[in-house]
């Protein structure tokens, strides 16, 4: 039994306070029920726009994560590309000094070769 269901019987209300009574009850109880159905749709509605939200935070995050990549992928480019420019770079010392090396040795014996020509003696003058 619901106080909507309000019985007469047991009380000393006469019928037009009884009457009063439960359309006031059965009004409090539309307003009740009305609130109830407000506040369901406002939760729904607060969950799709979470579920919206959401679903917006997730597409940034996915595409910072991509630029992220992106980034440490050309950074590892950099990388290698200095990484070589610096091989090349040593390489070329290398081989400039050993070219040095082979112009002094060649050099030296130039130098060598010509101070034995002048030992064997040349035209003398008169």
């Amino acid at each position: 039994m619901t106080l909507i269901d309000f019985e007469i019987s047991f009380n000393t209300f006469h019928l037009t306070e009884v009457r009063e009574i439960q359309r006031l009850l059965i009004r409090n109880n539309k307003a009740f029920n009305e609130n109830r159905l407000r506040e369901w749709r406002e939760r729904k509605l607060m969950l799709d726009e979470d579920e919206k939200l959401h679903g917006i935070y997730l597409k940034e995050e996915t595409k910072n994560e991509q630029q992220r990549m992106e980034e440490e992928a050309r950074e590892h480019r950099e990388q290698e590309i200095d990484a070589t420019w610096k091989k090349y770079l040593a390489e070329s010392q290398t081989e400039k000094q050993q070219l040095i090396l082979q112009l002094m040795e060649a050099a030296t014996l130039r130098s060598q070769g010509k101070k034995k020509g002048k030992k064997r003696g040349g035209k003398k003058k008169k």
